[in-house]
């Protein structure tokens, strides 16, 4: 039968057929059914790393044969190559005869008129649709992974099944334990693709609706999708999705506490963000604990010590066990190691009286992250010992490793608590040692820092948390001032001259997390994000109730918060050890 379907596909627009009654009623698939029910006919096809028994063989030899999908020149197919949203969009086309356009530009932003896949990306936007991001812009992302959600969503706009026609989700929310997981707009889709015997989901009652595909399973679902399903075999009728544009929540001015009245608690904000749905994503990790490199769908995530994220939106995590600072590429979606704790970070300090004092790396305990926006560069804080000595040390490790910043007269850091950076010269941090809270100061140019205050001379401003837990803890810098949020306080600290002053206490709330972006300080606790501006005023800036879990996870506890540039929330969820995002 494919056979004849397949011949007959070389026409590159048909009406659409409507789905009849007997088609709608008929029996869903079961489970796994959409990698079943290859061609019984052996077709023949030779790739070295392809045999006759691999479970796909038949469906990739029919699709081969019929010209759909080919090999690479050195003789191999590469089943298990997950398949990118651009090659996805190349094999749809030819499979589904459709005539790739000759493009003078481009509906999208990053792609190019020039590049290989834009006329096949410019011919299947009706069916798979792009991106419109904070910025305006409108992408297709062509380099990162396809989805089984993208691939549903494709197959049934292709084939023409009537969108308009609101299939029954109660049926595949009972079918698939990871339904929440699918996007709002994508569960009609995926409705229709079961419905129609595209896709029947995993033996373990999931869909998996964010899992990537192989070109395995690419071309098995092309096969089955112009094998099974309603007659109508050719190109849908071509309406247009609208682009989608991200929402962003309006959050209103905080108001003025009264100074006589007490601090509003943390389970009574003061104001919260109009209701909203934020979507959640996982951006890499999610399937279990390791130390992988490579594309996001793939990489393995041991554990997050620290994290940042840069102007470009790249997101750096240190991994203390494995003594490595990772790095997710936003340009390319992978997972890459940036730098090892290696000989690199050897130091040698000579002091005054000319003696000069080695710091070796297998004496470093890494500490924290942090990320200059003034500068562009990128830091970690460690601790190094020398003997009976310990050196609090800020590496500046953008390009190659060098001394930023150091402590070697006072006591040493237990507990890195924030780094905050007023310009692109200067840095402030703050420590915990064993009983005390130190805030420091000093020059980003190899130099000594200088003890500003410590929880011995300015009681109000003591971080140290219960003895043997690192304080959860933030600051933000300015020109004149340094607003500190730690142990469930936010204070003031006038630099010139010191002075100090506690701006509001939450007394009984434990935080996850907490950073500081754009001024303000963003806290968690479990799934809910609060805000505080500069005078201590909190507000709720997300609310747990109003999240939508694209990866079908639910958030237990936020944990290395940090914002991007377009204001999304990135954060790190060790119960699933993955870096995860709320798109806002």
């Amino acid at each position: 039968m494919i056979r004849k379907i397949l011949m007959g596909m070389t026409i590159a627009t048909l009406t659409t057929a409507s789905i009849t009654a007997t088609m709608a009623s008929a029996a869903l698939p079961t489970y796994g059914e959409e990698w079943q029910n290859a061609e019984t006919t052996q077709q023949n096809i030779s790739f070295i790393d392809l045999p006759s028994t691999h479970w796909a063989y038949n469906y990739i030899a029919e699709m081969v044969n019929r010209k759909v999908i080919s090999g690479y020149p050195d003789s191999r197919f590469r089943p298990n190559n997950t398949i990118t949203r651009a090659e996805f969009a190349k094999i749809m086309i030819t499979a589904s005869g459709i005539t790739p356009k000759k493009v003078n530009y481009s509906s999208f932003s990053d792609i190019p008129a020039t590049n290989w896949a834009s006329p096949f990306v410019e011919s299947v936007k009706d069916y798979m649709t792009g991106y419109r991001t904070a910025d305006g812009k409108y992408i297709f992302n062509p380099s990162a992974p396809a989805t089984r959600e993208d691939v549903a969503i494709a197959l049934v706009k292709l084939k023409g099944y009537d969108a308009n026609r609101l299939p029954d989700q109660s049926t595949i929310e009972a079918m698939f334990k990871d339904y929440a997981g699918i996007s709002e707009s994508a569960k009609g889709y995926v409705a229709l693709a079961v419905e129609n015997g595209l896709v029947s989901g995993f033996q373990d009652e999931t869909f998996r609706p964010q899992a990537t595909i192989t070109r395995a399973e690419a071309t098995v679902m092309l096969w089955r999708a112009y094998q099974y399903g309603n007659d109508n075999k050719e190109i849908g009728g071509g309406q247009t999705t609208a682009n989608p544009t991200p929402t962003t929540p309006s959050t209103p001015s905080p108001t003025t506490p009264d100074s006589s009245a007490p601090i509003t608690p943390v389970d009574q904000p003061s104001a919260s963000t109009p209701s909203a749905k934020f979507t959640v994503e996982t951006l890499v990790g999610g399937s279990g604990a390791g130390d992988l490199d490579g594309p996001v769908r793939t990489a393995k995530i041991n554990q997050i010590d620290s994290m940042v994220v840069d102007k470009s939106n790249n997101i750096y995590f240190l991994d203390s066990q494995t003594l490595k600072i990772r790095k997710f590429n936003s340009s390319n979606g992978t997972i890459e190691t940036f730098k090892t704790i290696n000989q690199d970070f050897n130091w040698n300090y000579k002091d005054a009286d000319g003696k000069t004092k080695h710091y070796d790396y297998k004496d470093l305990t890494p500490l924290k992250l942090a990320y200059n926006p003034a500068n562009g560069k990128l830091y970690l804080a460690a601790r190094v010992f020398s003997g009976h000595s310990t050196a609090t040390i800020l590496y500046d490790i953008t390009n190659s490793i060098s001394v930023a910043t150091f402590d070697v007269n006072h006591v040493g850091a237990r507990y890195m608590d924030f780094i905050a950076f007023p310009d692109a010269e200067n840095v402030m941090y703050g420590v915990t040692a064993s009983h005390e809270s130190n805030i420091f100061e000093g020059k980003l140019n190899q130099s000594q820092v200088e003890q500003v205050v410590s929880s011995t001379t300015y009681n109000a401003i003591d971080l140290t948390d219960y003895y043997g837990y690192a304080p959860v803890a933030a600051a933000h810098a300015t020109a004149n001032n340094l607003y500190v949020f730690g142990r469930s306080k936010m204070y003031d600290l006038q630099r010139f001259p010191v002075k100090v002053e506690k701006l509001a206490e939450y007394d009984g709330s434990r935080y996850d997390s907490v950073s500081a972006y754009n001024g303000k300080m963003y806290m968690t606790m479990a799934d809910t994000v609060y805000e505080m501006a500069a005078d201590g005023n909190m507000i709720t800036f997300v609310n747990g109730s109003d999240l939508i879990y694209k990866d079908g996870a639910p958030i237990i506890q936020m944990k290395q918060l940090n914002l991007d540039t377009n204001g999304n929330v990135i954060f790190y969820d060790d119960n699933s050890k993955s870096i995860r995002r709320i798109n806002l």
